[in-house]
């Protein structure tokens, strides 16, 4: 997985993200949070394309911030539990995977961007999945 970036809130430059991984491959994608232990309040795995996810093999539940092409919340779901499947909402192309609790920094329309966390410069772009 990529890093080190921070999610912020593209208008008011807020850190919402502190700590963000971007799952960009394959197999980053699969893998996801799968059989980690934990994820901390400060971080979240941001995964480019996305149109599903599973908490299959987690151990703990999170919070999923859905992102169009634009990098506007679209949808918003809290405390997926483990062994669930979870359909995107229309138009959605990435998808924020954070701790429950942690929605409370974001909000339907909300413009957010992604950021190497050392220089503040905008993050890596990615096209549209095909």
């Amino acid at each position: 997985m990529t890093g080190p970036h921070q999610m912020i809130d593209a208008d008011t430059g807020a850190v919402l993200v502190p700590r963000l991984q971007l799952a960009t491959t394959f197999w980053q994608r699969f893998r996801g949070l799968q059989f980690r232990q934990a994820l901390a309040a400060d971080e979240g795995l941001l995964i480019i394309p996305c149109s599903s996810l599973h908490t299959h093999w987690m151990r703990f539940a999170i919070d999923v911030v859905m992102l169009d092409q634009g990098d506007n919340v679209l949808k918003l779901h809290e405390n997926l539990r483990p062994w669930r499947i979870l359909t995107a909402a229309p138009g959605t192309h990435s998808v924020l995977e954070v701790t429950t609790g942690c929605l409370r920094n974001f909000h339907p329309g909300q413009r957010v961007s992604v950021v190497d966390k050392e220089t503040k410069q905008p993050g890596p772009h990615f096209p549209a999945k095909p």
